[in-house]
């Protein structure tokens, strides 16, 4: 796992990540890509020692079992072998060598509903993708439209969505032997219905499966009020790396507004502004 380096990211990706929009932050990918700066330690100076006391025989030690270790909330052990993705850390490189062939899977999960009565509750909360190829041709993909698998032909797709459950989430497949083809992705959470999701309760975070076995997780944090959609990470192709990082952008609007606050200004929607029309 590479969590930062010091070379310049594609030109093309360096420059849409460091145009500042209305509603994205001004944070860029060249800024994340440079190792968190440690905190000054400040230190104070130690008081005059005391004068020597009388020596004393000490007291056997009792004996005491060890403390369990602490693990921090939303903080995962070593063991696990997940990396979270947060305000501090928002970035991580999977390298080429990690994406050269299987499916890459990146899924969303939400806390499952439950009435008074102890049923299970559905929800209205959904996964969507905006791609672009390395030839500016782009897309999205999501359920509502029925936008299931692109770019590509017949059966060489090479992103999926697989089916949603509230056990299991949504997720989207991607054909790592060619993710070559893609130049970036922006994945986001929206509702079908005119409700906005409720975020705080449902907890929505992504959890992107790597080949080794280890995962990359990140969450949608604190949601203004009136929040519809929320843009919870991006990947990039870096030199034949990816680079994923998460957004945590919250939006009022639909995925228009998403792909227009993104520089997917090509995308022709429809009325509603929630499914795309045909190229």
């Amino acid at each position: 796992m590479s969590g930062g380096t010091n070379a310049r990211p594609a030109e093309e990706v360096h420059n849409f990540l460091g145009r500042p929009g209305p509603r994205r932050s001004r944070r860029t990918l060249a800024d994340h890509l440079q190792p968190p700066r440690p905190r000054p330690v400040v230190t104070t100076p130690a008081p005059p020692a005391p004068p020597p006391a009388a020596r004393v025989a000490p007291p056997a030690p009792a004996r005491v079992a060890a403390p369990a270790p602490v693990v921090a909330v939303g903080q995962a052990r070593a063991s696990e072998r997940r990396v979270v993705l947060d305000d501090e850390r928002p970035t991580a490189t999977i390298p080429a060598a990690e994406r050269a062939s299987g499916t890459l899977r990146i899924t969303l999960r939400w806390e499952r509903q439950v009435t008074a009565a102890g049923l299970h509750r559905s929800t209205d909360v959904h996964l969507g993708c905006l791609w672009e190829t390395r030839d500016r041709h782009a897309g999205a993909l999501q359920s509502l439209g029925d936008l299931l698998a692109a770019p590509g032909f017949g059966a060489r797709q090479v992103l999926r969505l697989g089916p949603r459950s509230e056990q299991d989430g949504e997720e989207v497949l991607a054909d790592a032997a060619h993710l070559s083809l893609m130049r970036r992705m922006v994945l986001y959470v929206y509702a079908v219905g005119p409700t906005p999701p409720d975020y705080r309760r449902l907890a929505p975070h992504l959890t992107l499966a790597r080949r080794g076995g280890g995962t990359l997780q990140m969450w949608a944090g604190e949601p203004p009020p009136g929040a519809r959609t929320c843009v919870i990470a991006s990947v990039h192709d870096v030199g034949g790396d990816l680079v994923v990082r998460r957004e945590d952008e919250f939006l009022p609007g639909t995925a228009r507004d998403v792909a227009l606050a993104y520089g997917f200004d090509d995308l022709d929607w429809n009325s509603e502004g929630t499914v795309p029309r045909p190229s």
